[in-house]
């Protein structure tokens, strides 16, 4: 199996899931906590990182991470072989400590941070271990929730900077902003992660493919990677229809061949997208379309405009 697709970048931010092995645990006492607290506080100061929002579950941990520069796969190398040889000597435990290596999402910052951050937080009281986020002794919400000295490696003016100017403000509001989602049933943040890598709106989405995804060879491309370059279905469809408007019918087939070629969807996908058409349908539309492509000129001068505009539009 090939290793996990990650795009690093200065002023990158990731969340870092990781659990422990077969659902077991990887903090067994508050003092094997204070010793991931410390090796993430060795790790800053190492290779430049904030830490945004975190919580130590007793099997797994997350963390809300902006790196200074692209060094994400040093960071986790270094912080989990740490964490897992001081817990290997301290309990006298073999094998693998954590289930592979850690999930990893690309997050839009502007858009996506301060919601995460809330979805972190209140990960102890979805498990039902405290009824308030406070009252839990590891997670960084004692930092939002109260005025007190944090650790250098601790970030939490950009957060709090998006809830008010004044701090005493910021801080009343993110207390509002966090009981909200404690009491209110709220969306899951992580379902609109694209890929299986990155969470965020659209024009973030396109400037990591323009950006990232643009030269890479695709005999390499990973699952998640593979699905974020699948093209949009509608931006096709729109294309098609504005391009061939004076011949409805024409379009219609012109846009099921140009999306089975350029999104990558299934047939059964492509069928449901189409109105409810059979695979059998859809399959044969695309192939009674490329033959009469081949036979007429003219018809295929207009989609090699047609696949020019998808390509440049969409940087594939």
């Amino acid at each position: 199996m090939g290793r996990a697709w990650r795009i690093e970048y200065k002023g990158a931010l990731y969340h870092i899931l990781s659990r422990g092995n077969e659902k077991g645990d990887i903090f067994y006492d508050n003092s094997d906590r204070g010793r991931f607290l410390d090796t993430i506080a060795e790790l800053s100061d190492r290779f430049a990182v904030d830490i945004f929002a975190y919580v130590l579950m007793d099997n797994h941990y997350h963390l809300l991470m902006e790196t200074a520069f692209p060094n994400l796969g040093k960071v986790l190398q270094r912080l989990n072989s740490a964490y897992t040889t001081y817990l290997s000597r301290k309990r006298q435990k073999s094998g693998h400590l954590l289930q592979g290596r850690p999930k990893v999402l690309l997050i839009d910052k502007d858009s996506y941070a301060l919601e995460l951050s809330r979805y972190i937080h209140l990960n102890p009281v979805k498990a039902r271990m405290v009824e308030f986020p406070e009252a839990y002794g590891w997670s960084s919400y004692v930092y939002y929730h109260k005025r007190i000295s944090r650790p250098s490696h601790m970030e939490t003016s950009f957060l709090l900077g998006q809830l008010g100017s004044q701090e005493r403000v910021a801080r009343r509001e993110m207390k509002k902003y966090v009981e909200a989602g404690r009491t209110g049933h709220l969306p899951d943040p992580l379902k609109d992660v694209r890929g299986g890598a990155i969470l965020g709106d659209a024009s973030f989405v396109q400037w990591v493919q323009k950006k990232f995804l643009k030269r890479r060879n695709k005999d390499r491309d990973l699952p998640g990677l593979k699905e974020l370059k699948r093209l949009d279905l509608s931006t096709i469809r729109d294309l098609v229809e504005k391009k061939l408007k004076s011949d409805p019918r024409l379009a219609r087939k012109a846009a099921i061949y140009l999306c089975r070629k350029y999104s990558e969807r299934s047939l059964g996908e492509l069928g449901g997208y189409f109105g409810g058409m059979s695979v059998s349908a859809v399959n044969q539309v695309v192939r009674r379309f490329e033959k009469q492509r081949s036979a007429d000129r003219f018809m295929d001068r207009q989609i090699r405009a047609l696949e020019k505009e998808i390509q440049e539009k969409c940087n594939v």
